[in-house]
């Protein structure tokens, strides 16, 4: 489905919306979902506009994160947790919170997309040198795909405040940290079925999350475990594509009719040679061609310097992999992608 974000500010009132509108122009969705959602808001005179979510709040203080802001002590309810397979930050700290409204818990009936009630809210904090530069929010307001709203909260220098900055900031608190803007949190938010990224069976997999998830009344019972498929290098490597870039690479999503490349891990897959990353980078042209025309290969086995997916990983310019959210590339990580292509057989 094509989407747009549109960043509204109200003057005066020091209030920003993200608002993810439906276009018009509709194109398949693998999943269905997204695009019956959008139908189900045409009326007799064609595709009216889709309600925007209400403004964030101003600051950081304001969202729920903290019981005392000047303390840092959160607010009840909400749980700090950890990912198996975090996103790279160019080296940051990160911390995660989440937040699930009293009485309700995350619809986990598709393991390989959770499902969030209504008041679901989520934060990520940045720190860089161990000074906090970032607290990026969301929350469900609705309905998917309308109906989250996203803003990143800046940090002031001396620790004291947060507020929000729907336009980003480049190189935060004279940092080479960038602060995303709303476009940039929807875009790659739009890449899961119901807004938040790193929530699921996937990602929290680690033998105790999952427990403790269901024991705080997050979840209605505990998930199966979810073991990334292989051993030694190809499970991390598998893990690392899954964290970093499965949430543009998948099944849904503006980006989904677009990418033929899949780079998401399936709940039932449990042979490294059957999962999506195999079947659509593995000798698979690309969409992209070399300056004589020829498509580029997602994944050559036995040659690196001949695999797209690992030339990208290893470029900060057009290339970059990922596009935005880096300045340097993982090194651990791409070495790794190496070995992985390197061990291939061909």
């Amino acid at each position: 489905m094509t989407m747009r974000a549109a960043v509204v500010a109200l003057s005066g009132a020091g209030l920003i919306a993200c608002a993810s509108s439906a276009s018009t122009t509709l194109a398949p969705d693998a999943g269905g979902d997204a695009t019956s959602d959008v139908r189900d808001a045409r009326d007799a005179g064609g595709v009216r506009e889709d309600p925007p979510p209400p403004p964030v709040p101003p600051t950081l203080a304001e969202t729920g994160l903290y019981e005392d802001f000047a303390a840092k002590r959160l607010s009840k309810g909400v749980v700090a947790f950890d990912v198996r397979w975090p996103l790279w930050s160019d080296g940051a700290e990160k911390q995660r919170y989440l937040y699930v409204p009293a009485g309700k818990t995350i619809d986990i009936a598709d393991p390989d997309h959770w499902a969030f009630p209504a008041g679901t809210k989520a934060w990520k904090e940045f720190r860089v040198g161990g000074k906090l530069i970032e607290t990026r929010y969301v929350e469900k307001t609705g309905e998917p795909p309308i109906g989250w709203r996203y803003v990143a909260y800046a940090w002031s220098e001396d620790q004291a405040t947060a507020v929000a900055a729907p336009g980003g900031v480049r190189d935060a608190l004279g940092t080479t940290h960038d602060i995303p803007d709303q476009a940039a949190c929807e875009q790659c938010h739009s890449g899961t079925r119901d807004g938040i990224i790193g929530v699921g069976n996937v990602q929290l997999s680690d033998g105790k999350t999952l427990a403790s998830f269901t024991s705080l009344g997050l979840l209605p019972a505990v998930p199966a475990e979810y073991r990334v498929p292989g051993t030694g290098v190809v499970q991390e490597v598998l893990g690392y594509l899954h964290g970093n870039c499965g949430y543009c690479h998948s099944d849904v999503g503006r980006w989904s009719t677009a990418r033929g490349v899949r780079l998401r891990l399936l709940f039932a897959i449990s042979d490294p040679a059957k999962t999506p990353t195999y079947l659509t980078t593995i000798n698979v042209p690309m969409s992209h061609s070399d300056t004589d025309g020829e498509p580029f290969i997602g994944v050559v086995p036995g040659d690196p310097s001949r695999s797209h997916l690992y030339q990208r990983i290893t470029k900060r310019d057009f290339w970059a992999m990922p596009p935005v959210g880096s300045e340097v590339v993982d090194e651990v990580a791409a070495a790794k992608v190496k070995s992985w292509i390197e061990g291939l057989p061909r």
